[in-house]
């Protein structure tokens, strides 16, 4: 009789061919100190990858003139393995051979970067150590200036110099020519949530009634910048003022444009109405005391913030841009409109006038979120793209 052990499934056979092998070694580079939405993305892969597949660890570049660092810290005290890399803002050799030596010492077999600088930074590292894999996540491109529309251009060209490209949303993987970046060399992998803790105290908690008459709190979340349209924001809360005088805005995040934000609210007479919360680092706790989540954006990868608000059944009026509409689907899950003043403040309108509407919609949408981004769905693709990289089964 036959001793030989009987394969159920070829994901079976798979593990088998695999046993005793050594876990595939990554080192996953970032060139920002923020646990934004990229930021999230890359802690919840290093606390979810199975290390007997995947050894993983991060470099997250550091400038000099920097206090705490959140992504650093964040990731220590998950237990992930982490270094901060002094950065001076050159690319030479200070920068780039404490990489190596992490290379070397390590033995990583496949480097993963997040941005241009750090995608430049690969391909640098390329030329000295030609055998390393090199995997690049596109999470979408802000071009508000003449250097970032450069930036972007030689980001996607980029590309072809990668062995692999991960793309957030079908909408960015638009962008990018299947001529210039063929189907092989590229996978749409959305991001996603965990399922199973975010938000977990708060999932279950009844919401607070919504009293149109009475104070409504709206949310933008994201950095504050002209990309993410929250001076149209303003200008349509000063719209709705006159007919909801007790409604309200935060703001949760930082950026270059905070001043004039500021600025621009004091000259409406929105300064008592309007309130900048800064980084947050308990977005949960955020969303359980606010009635809408109002997305502005002229530009988006997948923002996190829609998968966060819809997850935890928070009414969602946002823009149709990026992967935001592979989420939310109009009048079904949540209130889509084009990036235009009008449109915005009717949007806001909408919900103030029928809430009850967009209570339900909350609610399919968390269904949405259930059935289709479970963060362990997205490391299984993720360590499984690993692994044919580096000639695993």
């Amino acid at each position: 009789m036959s001793t030989q052990p009987k394969f159920q499934t070829g994901r079976e056979l798979e593990v088998a061919r695999n046993v005793g092998k050594p876990p595939i070694r990554v080192l996953h580079l970032r060139d920002s100190p923020w646990v934004d939405g990229p930021g999230r993305t890359i802690l919840e892969t290093g606390s979810h990858l199975d290390p007997a597949r995947v050894e993983f660890h991060i470099g997250v570049l550091v400038a000099k003139r920097e206090g705490e660092h959140p992504l650093v810290d964040a990731a220590r005290q998950r237990g992930i393995s982490v270094t901060a890399l002094a950065d001076h803002g050159r690319l030479g050799n200070e920068l780039i051979d404490p990489i190596l030596q992490i290379i070397d010492d390590r033995q990583i077999d496949l480097l993963h970067t997040s941005e241009f600088r750090s995608s430049l930074i690969a391909q640098i590292i390329k030329r000295r150590r030609p055998k390393l894999r090199l995997v690049a996540t596109a999470h979408g491109w802000i071009a508000n200036t003449w250097r970032r529309r450069i930036v972007r251009l030689l980001d996607k060209m980029m590309f072809r110099r990668f062995d692999h490209v991960i793309i957030v949303s079908d909408a960015t993987r638009s962008l990018v020519p299947r001529w210039w970046l063929p189907e092989s060399q590229a996978t749409v992998l959305r991001n996603a949530l965990v399922l199973k803790s975010y938000g977990s105290e708060m999932l279950n908690k009844p919401r607070r009634p919504i009293d149109p008459n009475g104070e409504v709190t709206m949310v933008n979340v994201g950095r504050l910048s002209p990309e993410k349209g929250q001076e149209m924001l303003l200008n349509a809360m000063h719209a709705l003022t006159p007919r909801w005088p007790k409604l309200r805005l935060k703001f949760a995040g930082i950026g270059p444009l905070e001043e004039q934000l500021r600025s621009v609210a004091r000259n409406l007479g929105l300064e008592q109405r309007v309130e900048f919360v800064g980084y947050v680092k308990d977005m949960p706790r955020l969303y359980a005391d606010i009635d809408l989540v109002v997305q502005s954006s002229f530009t988006e990868g997948l923002p996190n913030v829609i998968l966060e608000a819809a997850y935890l059944r928070v009414p969602i009026v946002a823009t149709a841009v990026g992967g935001t509409a592979e989420v939310i689907a109009h009048q079904e899950s949540g209130w889509l409109i084009q990036p235009t003043l009008q449109q915005l403040t009717d949007g806001i309108a909408r919900f103030l006038e029928r809430p009850q509407d967009f209570v339900r919609m909350a609610e399919r949408a968390h269904q949405g979120i259930l059935q289709n981004y479970s963060f362990d769905v997205r490391t299984e693709k993720l360590t499984r793209i690993y692994e044919t990289l580096v000639g695993r089964p």
